[in-house]
């Protein structure tokens, strides 16, 4: 499976040159919108009809309101290379530009190549302010290799000062000790951050993973993925004699996407988070005899509070019970393997979770499936499928990808799930499946 993606997942984009970016100069805008009509003929485009031929002169700029700007350049704001070229078009649209560039159209990848030109930008305070989206990975080759460029959490967390405007950060690829310098950094630097993204992190304990989410008292969405405790391959014996941990409470967390393959304490601790109301859950399938009874239990204690919910990797040997989640608006259903040798009662676990579902509000179904074979849609029982979502008079739309034969499937899909009140689409699975919570705000 897929790394998780957290609701507003970006490309990463190494350090641009920053300098151009604060103090474009016109001779600088003018290079850099030669490069730009360069690039786009190179892909068929008209540069004529995509950028300006030169900066617009400052009281064309002026006449307007200052609102009227923003709101254009905000419609841009998940296109990237569209708000770098608007940063360089003139100083009233720099400000707007930067702030959706650094907020939400990418993700700044800070490591240990250019981890001191980083921290030099900082100590400009020129665009701390706009900087809103921040990937921290550090190397664990760092202590072997001692001679060259270096960037590790517990001696360098510190220097990330005067941030005032991050709300998501990823911390990627610590396998050490943390010390308390690095907590001492994070509760310090990082207060404003919402969106906490933890991969391939490894604790001593879980207790210091609580303590690394509870340093953060505006966190409202949590992504766990190959994060696990130092001692996980301990013995079975030192295992029993460990002291459970206390499980702490995030008032403000409601998203939560966790891999859970290796730190089941992941889904004890999730009960307690009783304000969660979007949840997406992995767990490979040779952890699934531990981990499924306590993602029962998770799914049982919040209840109605869940709201959307993604199950990545179930079969019919770990049932699961959905029926106390009676206020869920959107279910989906990732990793459906139809594969060649796959039987019709491998599948069976699909209509029957559905048979479970309580809520009157359900609007939103998504099925995820890989089909090797077009055949393979017939070994599901659309019967009992049909039956199991007639009921739900809310039901708006059911979307179902597939990896291969997408008409085919379409075609056999749209005749078993007959008649219907709700809308069928059937699209191609084109690309590696993202598991993201990003899913829940888009409109089909």
């Amino acid at each position: 499976m897929e790394r998780a993606q957290n609701p507003a997942s970006e490309p990463d984009v190494d350090l641009p040159n920053f300098d151009e970016l604060v103090e474009p100069t016109t001779r600088t805008r003018t290079e850099r919108i030669k490069k730009a009509e360069k690039k786009m003929k190179r892909r068929g485009l008209n540069p004529l009809l995509v950028t300006p031929l030169s900066a617009l002169p400052l009281d064309i700029c002026a006449r307007f309101p200052t609102e009227l700007h923003e709101y254009i350049i905000a419609q841009l704001r998940d296109d990237r290379q569209t708000l770098s070229i608007c940063s360089l078009v003139s100083t009233h649209w720099s400000a707007s530009s930067r702030y959706h560039l650094f907020q939400t159209a990418s993700t700044i990848h800070v490591h240990r190549n250019n981890f001191q030109q980083f921290c030099e930008l900082l100590a400009t305070q020129r665009l701390n302010i706009y900087v809103g989206r921040l990937r921290l990975e550090t190397h664990i080759i760092d202590d072997r290799f001692p001679g060259g460029a270096t960037f590790q959490f517990n001696h360098d967390l510190h220097r990330f000062t005067g941030l005032p405007s991050l709300k998501y950060l990823c911390l990627e690829g610590h396998h050490d000790n943390l010390f308390p310098e690095f907590f001492a950094a994070l509760a310090q630097n990082f207060q404003s951050v919402t969106e906490l993204e933890l991969i391939s992190m490894h604790f001593d304990s879980f207790t210091q993973f609580q303590a690394v989410v509870d340093s953060l008292p505006l966190l409202r969405c949590l992504m766990v993925d190959g994060s696990l405790p130092s001692d996980f391959d301990s013995d079975s014996e030192d295992e029993g004699a460990r002291t459970p941990p206390t499980y702490s409470r995030q008032q403000k967390l409601v998203d939560v996407v966790a891999i859970c393959n290796r730190m089941p304490e992941v889904l004890s601790w999730l009960p307690f988070q009783s304000n969660i109301r979007r949840l997406a859950i992995s767990i490979a399938r040779w952890y699934r005899d531990a981990h499924t009874p306590l993602l029962s239990n998770v799914l049982r204690m919040l209840g109605p509070r869940l709201e959307h919910l993604i199950l990545h990797d179930t079969d019919t040997s770990h049932p699961l019970d959905l029926s106390a989640n009676t206020a869920l608006h959107t279910l989906e259903l990732i990793g459906i393997e139809c594969l060649w040798a796959t039987t019709q009662s491998d599948l069976e676990w699909v209509p029957a979770l559905l048979s479970q579902l309580r809520s009157p509000i359900l609007r939103r179904l998504a099925l995820v499936v890989h089909l090797e074979d077009h055949r393979g849609v017939d070994l599901f029982d659309w019967p009992r499928i049909a039956e199991s979502l007639a009921p739900f008079n809310s039901l708006a739309q059911v979307k179902i990808s597939v990896s291969n034969h997408k008409n085919r499937a379409a075609e056999a899909i749209a005749k078993y799930l007959q008649p219907r009140s709700y809308a069928l689409q059937v699209v191609p699975w084109e690309r590696r499946y993202q598991y993201s919570l990003r899913s829940f705000d888009s409109v089909w």
